[in-house]
């Protein structure tokens, strides 16, 4: 499952992370599950915010039996670098750390002159695989290792992008 948006659009964050919950809420009836699976999701879109132009795409896909969450952006990849605890004091700097403390795994994919991707495989076991659909309905807008290619193709191409909201498939 695939959501695009302006991450800068607060209501349509909201309202993708929302959706995405919702979708995962049929896998789990644990909320604590659930609200780690929102808290991460919100955590991953409130960084695409502040250091990226905006452009995302928020996917649930399926890794290793498991719902993992992903956000591509078009900005520069960066290393995660966890060895050192945030300053208690600051105002930012903890999302990370509490996304690796909630997650199985998380992992930062470089995608040259395209931004990144950032995944966090959940702990959400998915017993039935046919839950998760095609990331995104457009294939063309896949990478060759089936990244999401709706942010670059939005930032450079934006009249390419059009979805069921203009009217179009």
């Amino acid at each position: 499952m695939c959501w695009r948006l302006n991450a800068n659009d607060m209501g349509a964050a909201r309202k993708a992370r929302k959706a995405a919950t919702a979708s995962l809420r049929s896998l789990t009836s644990c909320e604590d599950t659930l609200g780690a699976a929102e808290l991460v999701i919100g955590e991953l879109l409130s960084n695409a915010a502040r250091h990226a132009d905006g452009n995302v795409c928020l996917e649930i896909g399926l890794v290793d039996g498991h719902a993992e969450v992903s956000v591509h952006d078009t900005a520069p990849s960066f290393a995660l670098d966890l060895s050192r605890p945030p300053d208690e004091y600051s105002e930012s700097g903890r999302g990370l750390m509490i996304i690796t403390e909630l997650a199985r795994k998380v992992s930062v994919l470089p995608l040259s002159g395209m931004g990144k991707r950032v995944s966090v495989l959940l702990d959400l076991p998915v017993a039935d695989p046919a839950f998760m659909e095609p990331p995104c309905q457009r294939t063309w807008l896949h990478h060759e290792i089936g990244v999401c290619m709706a942010p670059r193709v939005a930032k450079y191409f934006p009249e390419l992008v059009v979805g069921p909201e203009n009217g179009a498939p």
